[in-house]
Parts: structure tokens; sequence; C-alpha cells
């Protein structure tokens, strides 16, 4: 392309909330994290080879009996939100990366396989973490 001589119209979003196509036999739960598997296609959040975080999961998206990109998703994109820990993670732990264990689970570096990036440790509470998303 050639740099602009006038105004441009840019089209804009604003990113907190984006939408995906669901993988076939995929089912997303509402609050669950979710991923783009190798294909490109949303699905539950796991410690998987070549997957990206994409979000947290705004409503359930079932497309157990569909094709690929049958169903959209819609994700949550930024914020801070809590979900179980794997392994032992504690006050020295805050502002440390978290990775994507499973669809409700997050873990240190040390305790996944594969370090799917999802956020940052803001807050313990409990046996939760709150996590800050990455994406």
């Amino acid at each position: 392309m050639t740099p602009l001589t006038a105004n441009r119209y840019t089209k804009f979003r604003d990113g907190l909330i984006t939408a995906h196509p669901v993988k076939a036999a995929a089912n997303i739960y509402k609050g669950s994290l979710v991923c783009a598997g190798t294909d490109g296609y949303a699905v539950p959040g796991a410690d998987a080879t070549g997957y990206t975080f994409l979000g947290v999961a705004l409503e359930e998206a079932d497309n157990t009996n569909g094709q690929s990109g049958d169903l959209l998703v819609r994700v949550q994109t930024q914020g801070v939100f809590s979900f179980g820990k794997s392994g032992t993670i504690t006050q020295a732990n805050i502002g440390a990366n978290v990775y994507v264990v499973d669809d409700q689970t997050v873990g240190l570096a040390a305790t996944t396989t594969y370090d799917v990036l999802c956020g940052r440790l803001e807050a313990l509470d409990g046996t939760d973490l709150w996590v800050r998303l990455a994406v």
C-alpha cells in the first residue's frame, strides 16, 4: 500500500470482547479459560502444544455435534479473574506469569509442560488465584 495523502476512516474495536469460531466436537463452558488450538479454532483451555490463550468465555459454546466454525464463542480479553491453582503458589509469586493447566486451573511454569501464558498473578484467595489476563 502507499502512504496516506488524506484522512482515513480506520475501523476500530475496543478488543475487550472478541468472538472466535469453535472447533468441531468442542464444548466450551461459560467462565472457562479458552485457547486457540493449532488449527486456530477455539477450544477449552489446556496445557497443549501449539495452543494460544484467547481469554475467558462469556457464555457456553457447545459445538459437540457441529463442524469447526459452526458456533462462535465470545471471550473477555482483559480483566482480573479467579481460577484454581496447580502446584504450590505463595505470596512470593505475586506478579509472576501463570500458565494454563486446564480450562479452570492455572500454574507456574514449573507445573506446566507447554507454558501457554494466560496472565500474571495478582493475588491469592484461599485455594484460588486472581489472574490479570495477558492476551
